[in-house]
Order: C-alpha cells, then structure tokens, then sequence
C-alpha cells in the first residue's frame, strides 16, 4: 500500500470485521486468542501504528503516565526515575516528565488540568507543597511514591524509613559507639522526618544521648556533608560515628572525612540512606539503609492501573522494609 493502512484495510486483510480489529487493539478480553493472534500478525505484517490521538479520543486513554519529581540528577532520583521508565516501557507505557523544582505552582496546576495522561506518580511530596492536594483535586488517578504525606488519602508505597533508621542506630550502638553524629535535613516531609526520629529512638531505646553539638541540619546537596563532616571531625574529640539521612550527603561525609585526614572506618564510621547504586563503588563503599526503589516502583505502578481502573477502590498505603546493606565505611561487615 502506498498509504497507511487503515482499520478496514487490517480488516479485510484479517478476515475481520472493523470492531473486531478496535477490540484486539484496545486489548478488550472478549476477542478470542485465536482471533487475536491472527489480528497481531496483520498488524505486523503490515507495520501497523495505530494513531495515538485517535486512540486517545475514542477510548478516553492516553497510556501515558506522569511523572511529577524534584533533583533529578541526584543519585536516588535518577535510580528512581530510571525504574519508573522501565516499568512504565515494560507495560507499554509512555512517560512524561515534569521537574517541579523549576516549574511554578501555576504551570503545574495547568497541567493537572489538561488530562494529558491517565494517571500521576508523585515522588517528591512535602507537607508544605500543595501539589498532592491539586492532583487529587483535578480527578486523575494519583500515587504517591518514595514520600508519603501522613493521613492522606491517597494510594502511597513508601519504604519503611523509620525502622531502618532505627536498625542502623541499633547497629552502631550494637558495635560499642555511643559518640554519635547526626547530620539531618529539615523536615518538609515524612521522609526525612523519620529517617532522624527512627535513629534518634534506637539510640534513646539504648541509652545512648546524642550531644546537642553532634546533630548538624543541613541542605540536600553533597557540599553540605563535606561541611557537616569537617565541623565535626575537626573537634578534639570527634564522634566515632556519623549516621546521615541520604546516601547523597554520606558521600560528602566521606570526602569531608579524607580532607581533614580522618580514616573510615578506622577513626569514624559513616552509614547512609538510599544504598544507591553509587554505594557500593569502591570510591565510597558506604554502609547504607537500602530504599527498596525497585519493589516501591513496581508496587506503586500496580496501585495506579488499579485506581484507574476503578477509580472508586479504597485508597491503599503500603509501607516495604528497609534493610542495612553493610561495607566497608563501617569496620564490621556481619
């Protein structure tokens, strides 16, 4: 054919009728598999692209799913991201992208308005934002993934932060430390808020007091490890063991430790949160919490498909563990 095929062209050619080929192509379940199969190889054969657009209109469906997050280029973000595409790809999905942390609230309201995709993966909600309440407002599917927002109803897969926190406290404490240093963020969501309180709990559970001047809040950026760990390991008598909140500001840690000429793990200890891939480099070889991203994706695109199937389902938080990954920026590997 010269022209693209048309749905009465594959018809014809499948020895169907035109409904029949919509169905197979809508993946309706009424069509018999080997019906199907024959429909499949048509379109093959005749390299058929079925028009999005078209498709759109007629079935109400974009399959296409957003995706709203902030630092991108850090080493969780990027690993989430990454995820998030191979699922979505593997499901034959489409993604777009929105990075909130330079767009203004009203470019992103706009978008929530327009319908361009069947449903919203949130990976960055704070309780001072006001995005998860526009989502929900603009009646498209909504999960919320990584970072929950406590008590709202909302579909959520979130890893188990406060536990994991509280188990590498229990770590350190467990091998003898009980000069520890705390570097942390401030707390614009559940996330990071209980990455601190689980640790805080082990140590107190323990009967170890973290000292006022061995808690250092921070901003997100690699920088801000680097300067939390020269503060503290510039003092007379240093911490023997620094816990952070994020792989991202361990690695500072670790580079702001071999700046001042303190050995890891020899004289200090550092562990993480994330267990990013960057982790395990030899660079860093860091301890660290693992946020389980793969199972948190899948997880989380499953409960999407669901809500937008039925978009009336109870509304489902899922909370996964977060296990201690041990290496060699800690001395003990057991």
């Amino acid at each position: 054919m010269s022209r693209p095929p048309t749905s009465r062209d594959l018809a014809r050619l499948a020895g169907v009728s035109q409904a029949t080929v919509s169905r197979v192509l809508t993946n309706n379940p009424k069509v018999n598999a080997e019906t199907r199969a024959r429909v499949l190889q048509v379109l093959k054969d005749a390299n058929y692209k079925p028009n999005a657009l078209a498709r759109a209109m007629k079935t109400g469906r974009t399959d296409t799913i957003g995706v709203f997050m902030t630092r991108v280029t850090s080493p969780f973000h990027a690993e989430l991201l990454d995820e998030i595409g191979r699922v979505l790809s593997s499901m034959g999905q489409h993604m777009i992208l929105w990075n909130i942390e330079h767009d203004p609230e009203e470019a992103v309201a706009e978008v929530l308005q327009q319908r361009l995709v069947d449903g919203f993966l949130l990976t960055s909600a704070t309780y001072d934002s006001k995005l998860h309440s526009m989502a929900l407002a603009s009646g498209t599917p909504t999960v919320l993934l990584h970072r929950g927002i406590d008590g709202l109803d909302c579909d959520q897969v979130v890893g188990d932060n406060y536990q994991g926190a509280y188990d590498a406290g229990r770590y350190l404490v467990d091998h003898g430390h009980t000069d520890i240093g705390l570097v942390t963020l401030t707390h614009t969501g559940n996330t990071s808020r209980d990455r601190d309180l689980g640790f805080r709990a082990a140590l107190a559970d323990a009967g170890v007091k973290i000292k006022p001047g061995n808690v250092v809040p921070v901003d997100v950026p690699h920088s801000a490890g680097h300067a939390a760990a020269v503060k503290l390991l510039s003092r007379k008598k240093p911490p023997t063991a620094i816990y952070t909140v994020t792989d991202l500001l361990a690695f500072g840690i670790l580079d702001g430790a071999r700046a001042v000429g303190a050995r890891v793990p020899d004289d200090v200890w550092v562990v993480g949160f994330d267990n990013t891939e960057m982790a395990a480099w030899e660079a860093f070889d860091l301890t660290s919490v693992e946020q389980p991203v793969h199972s948190i994706v899948e997880t989380g695109i499953q409960l999407l498909r669901e809500r937008i199937a039925d978009p009336d389902r109870p509304t489902e938080v899922i909370t996964l563990p977060c296990p201690l990954a041990i290496r060699g920026s800690t001395a003990n590997r057991h």
